[in-house]
């Protein structure tokens, strides 16, 4: 078997692969990814305003309006796809619907931990806005949704606005149920011991792509991404050896 690391495929040119993070989280969160990642996925994390090294700048009014924003920092060069873990799933797709309107579709697009935006309601996510800080962050542990550690982290009322304003972005979320399905091929990863995105809810991502949509499960919770990466490596290798061109 060749290894990992001298897989690109496409004549061995690379895959660029644009990170999204998940709510409350930072372009950060792939730092291990761009060490680790053998030399055939090139990952660039994105960064969503008023978090990580653009905390200063005023937070997007909507999940469209982060796309629109980061998709006029991206100009492709070359093969690319996209990844985006849980909001930043949301992200992903409203990101490649703007690239792809634009003539630049991704070869791939990846939604991990992300439930199907016609599936996601304002009862899902409204009522935590209500909740007082450490209730909010408890709830959150409770459901997976947030690593646990971070409860007893000094820092964590840091955290609470970043999760309170996207929580609020979740909630007022309207996707266009209207539009056309992707011309991109998609795939919907979930962690087995993750309640909130189960393979056959996971599934319902088949309605937003008119290629196949894979649905593939990985051992570990909200964030498998991060606890298993070796298996989304090997993952993510393959794709980027097989990819094919959405156009």
């Amino acid at each position: 078997m060749t290894p990992p690391d001298q897989v690109a495929g496409h004549g061995g040119e690379p895959l660029t692969l644009y990170c999204v993070p998940h709510a409350g989280g930072s372009a950060r969160t792939f730092l291990r990814w761009r060490r680790e990642m053998p030399a055939a996925v090139r990952v660039v994390p994105l960064e969503i305003a008023g978090r990580g090294r653009r905390t200063r700048e005023p937070r997007h009014a909507s999940l469209q309006e982060a796309a629109r924003r980061l998709a006029d920092g991206i100009v492709p060069n070359g093969r690319y796809a996209i990844l985006g873990h849980s909001m930043g799933g949301l992200i992903a797709h409203e990101l490649a619907r703007l690239l792809t309107d634009r003539g630049d579709a991704p070869e791939f697009l990846v939604v991990a931990a992300t439930r199907p935006c016609h599936l996601l309601t304002p009862e899902l996510h409204a009522p935590l806005l209500d909740l007082p800080d450490d209730r909010l962050l408890e709830t959150l542990a409770e459901g997976g949704t947030i690593p646990e550690e971070l409860l007893r982290s000094p820092m964590r009322q840091l955290f609470v606005p970043v999760i309170r304003g996207d929580l609020e972005l979740i909630a007022g979320y309207r996707p266009d149920l209207e539009a056309e399905p992707l011309p991109v091929e998609l795939t919907a990863w979930y962690g087995t011991e993750d309640p909130a995105t189960p393979g056959d809810v996971m599934a319902g991502w088949q309605r937003h792509t008119r290629r196949p949509c894979r649905v593939e499960a990985f051992p570990g919770g909200h964030f498998f991404l991060h606890e298993h990466l070796e298996h989304v490596t090997a993952r993510l290798v393959e794709l980027a050896a097989t990819g094919v061109n959405a156009m």
